[in-house]
């Protein structure tokens, strides 16, 4: 087998097809899915589809763990299965700052057996980026840098690869989110830019994504694009489908190849808070409280979508900060702001979401 081949590997989407990101929060999840992924050791024309069962675990801030096992559907194609864990690791108080440094981390092991060529194999990757945020109310910034690598042994031959990446990723969140990337990767063979960005509707029960990039080099300019649909169903079920076409990665030097999978994802645990709350009304106001307890300080503004993202001052009442807003029928993200100058939004607050760059906002929708 060649050294070309082995690069091709990108076994890396297995774990990644069979293991879409889940609800935050801290619970153990059931997943079976289904899909085509291309498998590429031996041929860039051979294709897998695999049942795939996979057990997650989710921490409170932003870890997980998860282990993932693969039965093919047709004869000759390979058994596989993967572990891994990772997570993005921030300091305690970095959703109440407007910057903040962080580390994202990942690894995946993952072994699988060939049933035409007899040959197992095993390889692993690993990721470590650390991270700038800039954030405020629901826009941010982040620009990251690091390393991504992986390992592979398959048919008596091995191989060892890394690459240096460097970028900026900035969003708009919301009901309907906006993010743009930009990255270079350097590897042995030059530098390669990427360009990229996603557009996202995140309402309850339905959440919808597409997403377009492509590399920028002479030697490296194919696209890449996907689109996805997750439902939920009650409070601990989802049902979620996606198709990607998949560009090359200079980290494997895959061929341009199409994936699909379908799946059903089941949490155990406390049911989630509801990503779109019933708003409380007061006299055909729409009324936002704070408990004191959570937002200490001599002042608090709130701003979102409703304002234009212009500060206004709550008012404290007892031990809640309040404000009655006059809002029409629509959905609103919003955030608050302290006196020093922080953004932030308490655990209290239904309807709070993470931003993607490790800070929070707060979704409501008035009918």
């Amino acid at each position: 087998m060649s050294a070309r081949l082995l690069r091709s590997c990108g076994l890396a989407a297995l774990v990644t097809l069979g293991v879409p990101p889940l609800a935050s929060g801290q619970a153990w999840s059931v997943e079976l899915s289904a899909g085509h992924i291309v498998y590429d050791p031996l041929a860039d024309s051979v294709g897998a589809n695999n049942l795939v069962g996979t057990l997650q675990y989710d921490a409170r801030r932003d870890a997980w763990i998860y282990g993932s096992a693969a039965a093919p559907f047709r004869t000759g194609d390979p058994f596989w299965g993967a572990v891994g864990g990772g997570g993005r690791f921030l300091p305690a108080n970095a959703s109440q700052r407007r910057a903040s440094l962080g580390l994202d981390v990942a690894a995946d092991g993952y072994l699988f057996r060939d049933r035409v060529a007899l040959e197992g194999g095993t390889g692993a990757t690993l990721e470590a980026m650390p991270f700038a945020r800039f954030a405020g109310g629901a826009a941010g910034v982040e620009l990251r840098g690091g390393w991504r690598g992986h390992a592979l042994s398959f048919g008596g031959v091995s191989e060892r690869r890394g690459v240096f990446e460097a970028g900026a990723r900035v969003t708009r969140d919301g009901t309907v989110g906006v993010s743009a990337d930009l990255r270079w990767v350097r590897a042995s063979e030059g530098t390669f830019p990427f360009l990229g960005g996603t557009l996202s509707y995140n309402g309850a029960p339905l959440q919808l994504w597409v997403e377009a990039g492509r590399w920028l080099h002479h030697r490296l300019s194919e696209e890449t694009w996907g689109a996805g649909a997750r439902v939920a169903v009650g409070g601990h079920t989802a049902v979620w489908t996606r198709l990607r076409q998949e560009a090359p990665d200079p980290l494997y030097w895959n061929s341009t190849r199409w994936t699909w999978s379908v799946g059903l994802t089941r949490q155990f645990g406390p049911a989630p808070r509801a990503i779109l709350p019933t708003p409380r009304r007061e006299s055909g106001a729409i009324v936002i409280r704070v408990p004191v307890a959570d937002a200490p300080g001599t002042e608090l503004s709130i701003a979102g979508d409703f304002n234009k993202w212009q500060l206004q001052p709550m008012r404290r009442e007892g031990q809640e900060w309040i404000i009655r807003l006059s809002l029409a029928p629509g959905a609103y993200s919003y955030a608050f702001r302290s006196a020093d100058g922080d953004w932030f939004v308490p655990e209290s607050i239904p309807g709070r979401r993470e931003d993607g760059f490790g800070g929070h906002s707060a979704v409501l929708v008035v009918s």
